[in-house]
């Protein structure tokens, strides 16, 4: 477990092939160790078979969702901290609900990292910052492609951040397609998660005109409105073209 000033073990639960690899970077670059799991039931298992000084958890995910995930943990006796991780912000009482510590809003940033560390580990670190205020995604909303916050999710790395766009982009034109089938046979179910995957991906990338038309889309998928779901697919994939192209142009590919 972690010392005063060692490194400190953490468990990622992340189904995002793209939020593990962001999260996974970054608690490396943070000098900590860490293991990761890809759904809600892998993260029980992996917490009662080993020693975490913090868990990590995503609170949507296949097999268990993040906060039965981390009741489960609780009445298992695992006494590591646990996180949750959000698009949305989370309240005290849905955290107390959970058994949970604490919340960030995805995307996970090296300022977050460093204070829930600071705030719920035995580990000092001058460097973590006593608060971190997130920034509001409303005024990039038209924005194809933020490349500042993109390379700064990727810890400044431009190799880490062309594996990153290249993750995306095989990643996103499949869940688009897996959204569009999903709304064409009504499975709304299936269309909230497929949308679900694109808004966080998108807003961990940068590709905010994507993360725009994706959260409306599982908004409307929430409500169960196929028709609404199905007039903002269009809009959706132009997006998505544009994104490609523009980031043929920069050639960070």
């Amino acid at each position: 477990m972690g010392g005063a000033s060692g490194k400190i073990r953490i468990l990622l639960a992340e189904d995002s092939l793209l939020g593990r690899k962001l999260a996974l970077k970054m608690i490396e670059h943070c000098g900590h160790e860490a293991d990761y799991a890809e759904n809600g039931k892998e993260a029980v298992d992996k917490s009662c078979a080993n020693a975490y000084d913090l868990i990590l958890m995503d609170m949507y995910m296949p097999e268990l969702n993040g906060g039965d995930a981390a009741l489960e943990i609780s009445r298992k006796g695992v006494l590591a901290p646990i996180i949750a991780l959000s698009g949305d912000v989370i309240g005290a009482e849905e955290l107390a609900r959970y058994s949970m510590r604490d919340s960030i809003v995805k995307p996970l940033s090296e300022n977050e990292l460093k204070r829930v560390i600071a705030a719920h580990c035995s580990v000092k670190d001058e460097s973590a910052p006593a608060k971190c205020v997130e920034s509001s995604s409303s005024s990039s909303s038209g924005i194809i492609f933020d490349e500042k916050a993109a390379l700064e999710f990727a810890c400044g790395s431009e190799d880490t951040l062309a594996e990153m766009i290249s993750i995306y982009l095989e990643g996103t034109g499949r869940n688009i397609e897996i959204l569009s089938a999903s709304i064409d046979t009504g499975d709304m179910q299936k269309a909230k998660s497929a949308s679900h995957l694109i808004k966080g991906e998108s807003k961990s990338l940068g590709a905010m005109k994507i993360f725009t038309g994706a959260s409306e889309i599982n908004d409307a998928a929430k409500a169960g409105d196929r028709e609404r779901c199905a007039s903002m697919m269009h809009s959706l994939r132009n997006d998505f073209k544009e994104f490609i192209t523009h980031i043929g142009r920069t050639g960070k590919t």
